[in-house]
């Protein structure tokens, strides 16, 4: 993929399309999935819902990530270059801390709406192993139904979509189920870090992990088959060359 300022005229114009639907597209998720009120089954559905559909309108442009875990764990494994990273990336933070300062002017009482910590009795240490594992399912998901199978075609944002919705319905009243750093951050700046910004970096560092750990995963898959044929052939070459050495041994017996 070119770089931000490399390629011809198009191409720099097709990256600024992509980064712009980046933008416009975490802008509109975190708008309709951060006005509905925390912690509740509705929260869950709405949240999965407006995923899905805007990774349907933005996926022929830029992908569809709207998410920098989803876009550091494509970096990772090579499928988005460095330099369209860090571009999705900005215009994903920024759209995010945009949807925050609207809700400001559009929600009665808005101080500290979209923003994540734990619940229910959790502490944030078990909030950070919700949302690590949540996410890890989430980048996973992107991975099995997008990256991974283009032949899934219109199922690859429902998948998504679901996965969330899943997830946001396990882990919501225990972590907020945020799963993406951008959500976490946009609210954080607009509201000088939702009472904590030790809990916002946590919440950071566990989304960036689940990105972490991931990547490889996915990464590891289309070679397993690959290793499990080669332990299979050095485990029948060992027995083989057993075999010979016990054949030879009994020969030799016999001759004595």
């Amino acid at each position: 993929m070119p770089g931000i300022l490399q390629g011809d005229a198009n191409s720099r114009s097709r990256l600024a399309a992509a980064v712009a639907a980046e933008f416009m597209g975490t802008f509109l998720f975190a708008l309709i999935g951060g006005a509905v009120p925390a912690k509740n089954h509705q929260t869950a559905v709405c949240n999965g819902l407006a995923l899905m559909v805007m990774i349907y309108a933005t996926a022929n442009i830029s992908g569809g990530h709207l998410n920098p875990a989803v876009t550091a764990a494509t970096l990772i494994t090579g499928h988005t270059a460095m330099s369209r990273a860090l571009a999705y990336m900005v215009a994903q933070v920024a759209g995010a801390t945009l949807a925050s300062a609207m809700h400001m002017l559009l929600v009665p009482k808005a101080a500290g709406i979209g923003c994540f910590g734990p619940g229910g009795g959790a502490t944030l240490g078990q909030a950070f192993g919700w949302e690590v594992l949540t996410t890890m399912m989430l980048v996973m998901a992107v991975y099995s139904g997008c990256v991974g199978q283009p032949n899934f075609g219109v199922a690859g944002p429902a998948t998504v979509g679901l996965t969330l919705l899943a997830c946001a319905l396990a882990a919501g009243p225990l972590s907020g189920a945020a799963l993406n750093p951008a959500r976490v951050l946009g609210p954080a700046l607009v509201f000088g870090g939702c009472g904590s910004w030790a809990g916002t970096f946590t919440y950071l560092v566990g989304a960036v992990a689940a990105a972490g750990f991931s990547a490889p995963i996915y990464g590891a898959g289309p070679h397993l088959g690959r290793w499990m044929d080669a332990v299979e052939h050095a485990v029948d070459d060992a027995k083989e060359a057993l075999r010979g050495t016990y054949r030879r041994l009994e020969g030799a017996a016999e001759d004595a």
